[in-house]
């Protein structure tokens, strides 16, 4: 009994500090549209044993929206970076005034509201995501019926805004239009409504937003 109490005390005393303690990994949230959705597993898989990735089931939908629901959606999962994405939906054109879903200027300020609520409710890294592509005679196909249009110029208009804010909010762009490619790539990658994106296209968005999160996450000690 002595000889197994004086080797046990021995094994403990050479314990590395903390072995059977779990674990703690990073959390990051995305956020987003349905192209966010779709490429969220990847994401997930990429950065297994390296971070917890969650994200809202709901489509974030436009910028308006994620504003909303930044307490339930980010907030409340206390982050250490966040990855967020809104534009297709805000540039909703109506094909009747012109109008877009979200006018530009509010469209800025409510990405500039997104950030500083994060900041201030979170002590997280925020990320901004470009807006990725839209083919526009296969978005006009699919859509004939709606009262609204998707064109790529206001994709670039209003990325052009969402640099410009994140510029003077010091905010880290990962550019995920730019992954998608040139035209050529973009037909091979994206479906046939001209937004949303096949297998090939969402493995190449989510391994791209992987590495750019590596870039981020916090150091442990």
């Amino acid at each position: 009994m002595i000889i197994v109490t004086a080797l046990l005390l021995t094994l403990l005393a050479h314990r590395p500090v903390g072995a059977d303690e779990p674990v703690v990994r990073p959390k990051v949230v995305l956020l987003g549209d349905s192209i966010r959705l779709s490429y969220a597993p990847t994401v997930i898989r990429e950065l297994e044993g390296r971070a917890v990735v969650v994200h809202p089931q709901a489509n974030g939908q436009d910028s308006a929206n994620l504003l909303k629901h930044l307490q339930e959606w980010v907030i409340a999962e206390k982050p250490d970076v966040v990855h967020f994405n809104c534009g297709i939906h805000d540039t909703k054109k109506d094909k009747a005034t012109g109008g877009f879903q979200v006018p530009p200027e509010q469209y800025a300020a409510n990405l500039r509201e997104i950030v500083e609520t994060i900041r201030r409710e979170t002590s997280a890294t925020v990320i901004f995501a470009t807006t990725t592509p839209i083919i526009d005679d296969r978005a006009a196909s699919k859509r004939q019926d709606r009262s609204y249009e998707l064109l790529d110029a206001s994709i670039e208009q209003y990325n052009a805004i969402a640099v410009e804010v994140m510029r003077e909010l010091k905010v880290p762009v990962d550019d995920l239009r730019a992954v998608c490619g040139d035209a050529r790539e973009r037909a091979e990658l994206m479906n046939d409504d001209g937004v949303h994106f096949g297998a090939a296209g969402q493995e190449r968005l989510g391994k791209a937003v992987a590495v750019c999160l590596l870039q981020h996450l916090p150091v442990g000690d």
